[in-house]
């Protein structure tokens, strides 16, 4: 059996500062229960505010900064884990002089 390797694909650039990637989960493409992608933030930079109808979580893979969530914010690094209830808005800001990068993964809130 060969082991099947997943990766991510870039994706057109919207956001200045604003690196992203989708997901490509090869075999399991339409089967899984979640969706992810990564994000890096230049530093300086930040994302729009985001605000859905899914559950998601952060994994800050490297650097460091604030994410502001309902309006508040959260000094956050490398190894921090992040979890947003649907429809509350979360904003990323690489404010502390260096990138940061997210791994983000999303999920339905089974009923």
């Amino acid at each position: 059996m060969i082991l099947p390797r997943l990766g991510f694909e870039a994706l057109p650039r919207e956001f200045e500062a604003l690196d992203e990637w989708a997901a490509s989960l090869g075999p399991f493409e339409g089967d899984s229960p979640f969706s992810m992608a990564r994000f890096t933030l230049a530093s300086g930079g930040s994302t729009p505010p985001d605000s859905h109808a899914v559950q998601e979580m952060w994994l800050i893979l490297d650097g460091a900064g604030t994410v502001r969530y309902e309006g508040r914010p959260y000094e956050v690094g490398k190894g921090d884990l992040l979890g947003f209830a649907p429809f509350t808005e979360h904003v990323a800001l690489a404010d502390r002089g260096v990138p940061m990068s997210v791994l983000s993964i999303w999920w339905h809130k089974s009923r």
